[in-house]
């Protein structure tokens, strides 16, 4: 998820806004891996100050999103933060083939006009990516776009009407759906790990709808809900989908998840965590001494479920979620964690590779490479960080 921001948008949509330029690009809060340890560790400071910049606007502004519903039970457009202007809102009210078409048309036309953003990504995708100065810079146009799509999909998930977003949900396609109609068929529990790509919300709704009908979604994290967010929880709810963000920030939290996922719910567990959000293991992607945090094999050992690694992205006329080898976790053995890694780590790899523009983490990199002991003062964190992604190339 994306925060609104209202700047971003009219200026694509020709709307007007009175706040202050906010940085680009958005960048979404982190969903909390599960793990049995504490939470010790955790960069509380940081994962508040995304989701505040998300949810509120940068520089102290507000979104405050107000269902209404009139009597027939229909839900009305919702109140939206009213920087966010009148094209942008009729832009995200519009079908989803339609609203990427013309979002995707008013972005190049502006971009021709006005210039094209440069968020300073092309220098770091030309270099960890191996891509030429040119490709890396078409890089950077759609991963300007695609914020801005992001943008526009978390507010048509609030303005849009319920049977506006079912139809919506035709437009999802699934790479291998067979592999999630024998999933399903089993029973069993089932883990999800998606990475934070695309408009991950809507196309996890998607998935729960036409393969997991009546099965509630559990979502793990390390943090309350803030208020965009449960307004957001209600329309997907109004969708048919029972979903809900559950807390791990301990070893009762994390339990607590364990025995949701035996009764039966679906549960979301983000395989691109950055190592501060607990156990972490060594996971190298793209060249790169990465580690990201690591808790699915416990959670798919203790409750037997099947894990299903995907990515959602967003194309031209839907969405796509590419569905990776589902897997099952035997033991708690050095062995088979490390197993259970190397298969999270190429599926990590793999969905980086094949729609760099897309993941919502790029601006964070520096979190996931190792760094020095800080207590010794041998280096700073962020040069040996940069230092890394220097050499990347």
């Amino acid at each position: 998820m994306t925060k609104l921001d209202a700047k971003a948008l009219n200026t694509v949509t020709g709307g007007t806004s009175k706040c202050e330029p906010t940085p680009r690009p958005a960048r979404p809060p982190r969903i909390a891996a599960a793990s049995p340890r504490s939470a010790e560790g955790l960069n509380e400071t940081r994962a508040a100050a995304s989701g505040a910049a998300r949810l509120s606007g940068e520089a102290g502004t507000r979104s405050v999103p107000v269902g209404v519903t009139d009597g027939s039970g229909e839900r009305e457009m919702t109140v939206i933060d009213p920087r966010v202007g009148f094209l942008a809102r009729r832009i995200a009210g519009l079908p989803l083939r339609t609203r990427r078409s013309v979002l995707r048309a008013r972005f190049t036309i502006a971009g021709v006009l006005r210039g094209f953003e440069t968020p300073g990504h092309a220098r770091l995708f030309q270099r960890v990516l191996r891509q030429s100065a040119r490709e890396a810079r078409r890089l950077e146009r759609a991963a300007v776009l695609h914020n801005l799509q992001t943008e526009a999909e978390w507010l048509a998930l609030l303005v849009r009407t319920v049977p506006a977003l079912l139809r919506d949900t035709r437009h999802v396609a699934v790479s291998d759906p067979a592999a999630l109609e024998r999933v399903a068929a089993t029973g069993r529990p089932v883990i999800l790990t998606p990475l934070h790509m695309g408009a991950y919300v809507f196309s996890l709704a998607s998935l729960m709808v036409r393969f997991f009908p009546g099965r509630p979604l559990l979502v793990l994290r390390q943090r309350d809900d803030m208020p965009l967010e449960t307004a957001v929880i209600e329309r997907i709810r109004e969708v048919g989908v029972a979903m809900r963000f559950h807390q791990v920030t301990d070893r009762m939290g994390f339990l607590e998840a364990v025995r949701f996922a035996r009764n039966g719910a679906v549960v979301v567990n983000f395989c691109d965590l950055d190592p501060a959000y607990g156990a972490p293991a060594p996971m190298p992607v793209l060249g790169l001494e990465t580690r990201f945090a690591f808790g699915t094999d416990t959670l798919a050992r203790l409750t037997n479920a099947l894990v299903v690694p995907l990515a959602c992205t967003m194309e031209p006329k839907g969405d796509l979620v590419r569905v990776g080898p589902t897997f099952e976790v035997q033991s708690s053995a050095p062995d088979e964690r490390a197993r259970v890694a190397a298969l999270v780590r190429a599926h990590i790899e793999a969905s980086l590779r094949a729609r760099p523009e897309q993941w919502h983490l790029w601006s964070a990199l520096r979190d996931y490479l190792p760094v020095a002991d800080t207590v010794t003062g041998a280096a700073s964190p962020t040069t040996e960080a940069d230092e890394q992604i220097r050499t990347a190339a």
